[in-house]
């Protein structure tokens, strides 16, 4: 950390394991609770945990190092299995919301991919069905892989393929939502607020930002901000970027300063003269790494570029 002349990092995660994943096996492999405590005790160990104020205020204690946890999606997991380990560690963080899928209103649409493909994988089609299937897809010949394969390309833009898939496939995602709800409720979200954690949005419905235009980016960040603070009457106006603000210009962050937005992209260690505007190191990958083995690799990796004059 010295090396890098940094002071904080700021690690994020989507959910914990703990049990059945059904929304992510085929798409990302989170951690397992032993694999996120083991993660909690290193960060404890050589960080000391911030606040999203210490974040915003930029008033934490400069002469240790620390760490600004947070979560996307806002899932319900979080309430269940997240929250009790942290605070339990007595650790902080925030989660992010997307407004439209709050109290199980609607599903992420790469949750509704990881959906699709469990039933691909454990089901076999007639001819009938790869002809309708095509007729969605646009495939010349459907396979499985083709098809699972291709369904991991699409973006929030091919959602309506997404729900003409489960028709044919008599999925229903409103279903999914009513039994599993994999989402928080209002309800909880109030009760963890209570208990100390922090929220922020994370856009309406997690669109790609580098496929939309400026204005749509500024209406899903302002729109979905304005949401959150009022419905749980937060001081700060937290943002995280859906993916990545790969693709988002000048203008937009202009707009968020007059909006007086703080946004987190997921570039991992970066230096930003802006002080509305951090990174975070993504935690989750195919494979399981230690956030030892995460956060030793993206110093490294930032030591390097400051040397090559990059950073």
């Amino acid at each position: 950390m010295k090396c890098a002349k940094i002071k904080t990092i700021n690690p994020f995660y989507h959910f914990v394991v703990d049990g059945r994943n059904e929304l992510t096996n085929y798409l990302y492999t989170p951690k397992t609770k032993a694999q996120f405590n083991k993660d909690l005790q290193f960060l404890k160990k050589y960080f000391h945990s911030l606040t999203a104020k210490d974040i915003a205020n930029s008033n934490h204690n400069l002469d240790s190092f620390g760490f600004f946890l947070s979560f996307d999606d806002g899932l319900s997991n979080f309430y269940s299995v997240v929250a009790p380990m942290l605070l339990k560690e007595k650790v902080h963080a925030v989660n992010f919301l997307n407004s439209d899928f709050i109290d199980n209103q609607d599903l992420f649409y790469r949750y509704k991919v990881n959906l699709l493909i469990t039933h691909i994988r454990e089901n076999v089609f007639l001819e009938a069905q790869k002809n309708e299937i095509a007729k969605i897809i646009a495939l010349n010949k459907i396979t499985k892989s083709k098809l699972i394969n291709t369904l991991k390309t699409l973006s929030s833009k091919d959602s309506d393929k997404l729900d003409k898939l489960a028709k044919l496939f008599k999925i229903s995602f409103k279903e999914f939502l009513k039994k599993k709800t994999p989402y928080l409720t209002t309800e909880q979200i109030l009760e963890l607020k209570m208990q100390g954690f922090y929220f922020g949005a994370h856009s309406k419905n997690h669109p790609y930002y580098a496929e939309i235009s400026l204005e749509e980016q500024i209406k899903q960040t302002i729109e979905s901000v304005t949401v959150v603070e009022n419905k749980f009457n937060l001081a700060m106006r937290l943002f995280s970027f859906p993916f990545s603000d790969d693709g988002v210009g000048d203008a937009f962050f202009d707009t968020m300063k007059k909006e007086k937005i703080i946004t987190f992209g997921t570039a991992g260690i970066r230096n930003s003269d802006n002080p509305l505007r951090f990174q975070r190191i993504p935690m989750e990958y195919n494979t399981v790494y230690s956030a030892e083995t995460i956060i030793k690799g993206e110093l490294i990796y930032h030591i390097l570029k400051k040397i090559i004059g990059k950073q």
